[in-house]
């Protein structure tokens, strides 16, 4: 049986041809030459990386909101107060959990949609409508968004 040459794709082939042409002209070259190509060619790709990096970044930083307690928004009445969430005693007005503000006050914290006591113990900017409680010692804010600080 004769031996037969392998059957090589023309994709291969030129391949090939385009990686020995390649070869014959490095093995050519100065050694000084080499070296600049190659540190031309690392610039190239860390500055490729750099662009691409910057245009295809999917993060976008948020706006961080003021801090300050007692922040209020004439249109919607909603305030905005800074403090740390604390576990009262026992419950008042149906609030178990207040916001200890940086003052030494209290603001009691009741909320439907937002378990305030995943934030125990944690400081944290609360947003929400404030009522005075119904014997008008305390304020109650009912909660519609809480943001760790």
């Amino acid at each position: 049986m004769a031996d037969v040459p392998p059957k090589i794709s023309p994709f291969i082939s030129r391949f090939k041809t385009a990686f020995t042409t390649a070869e014959s002209r490095l093995s050519a070259m100065p050694r000084r030459r080499i070296i600049i190509l190659v540190l031309a060619l690392a610039l190239g790709f860390a500055l490729l990386g750099v662009v691409f990096g910057v245009v295809l970044s999917p993060y976008t930083p948020t706006a961080t909101p003021l801090l300050d307690s007692g922040n209020t928004n004439g249109d919607n009445q909603l305030s905005s107060y800074t403090g740390v969430v604390r576990v009262l005693s026992e419950p008042k007005e149906g609030a178990d959990y207040y916001l200890e503000l940086e003052e030494g006050k209290r603001i009691l914290l009741k909320s439907t949609s937002t378990d305030v006591g995943f934030f125990k113990d944690s400081s944290v900017t609360v947003e929400g409508v404030v009522v005075s409680s119904s014997d008008g010692k305390e304020q109650i804010l009912f909660v519609n968004l809480v943001r760790l600080k």
